[in-house]
């Protein structure tokens, strides 16, 4: 039993303390395909069905954002920039300020002709949007505010990769 438990532990590598601004992180592209998208307000804008990257520089372009449609068939999809991404490890959503109606009145971009750059127009300008911490993300779930002589944490898990 003891050894279970220290193999559980032993799968959390980290537990980042009082966050700072411009903090860098990364994360693996299996662990940002498919995760859900969700707007500040807690609307479902989709997923996150695929990513584009620019080169000779090698960097992400955009995201793209997979909205509407029933099992993939007749959805939308949208060229999200990824500085517009905010991940709430709590409740294991995006988040990124876009309106719903807007995604329902765009017609989106053709799988056969994608865009060269993010569509910026997308994003909504509503001041700084920051994930909240694990507390706070508890605390949400349980409706209440977390106790204040609490220590900001997060808890970042591993996962095996995909081969």
């Amino acid at each position: 039993m003891e050894m279970k438990k220290m193999q559980e532990r032993s799968e959390v590598v980290l537990e980042r303390r009082a966050r700072t601004a411009g903090e860098e992180w990364f994360m693996s592209a299996d662990d940002i395909l498919d995760k859900n998208v969700i707007n500040p307000q807690g609307d479902d804008l989709g997923e996150i069905s695929d990513m584009r990257i620019g080169f000779p520089e090698g960097k992400v372009k955009y995201l793209v954002l997979r909205y509407g449609g029933v099992l993939g068939m007749a959805a939308k999809r949208f060229a999200v920039p990824p500085e517009s991404v905010i991940y709430r490890p709590g409740d294991d959503n995006f988040v990124v300020n876009i309106d719903k109606q807007r995604l329902d009145d765009l017609p989106g971009f053709e799988e056969d002709n994608w865009p060269r750059e993010a569509d910026y127009s997308l994003i909504q300008s509503a001041g700084t949007m920051t994930p909240p911490t694990r507390e706070e993300a508890e605390a949400m779930k349980r409706e209440e505010p977390p106790p204040s002589e609490v220590v900001t944490t997060e808890r970042v898990e591993t996962r095996p990769r995909r081969r």
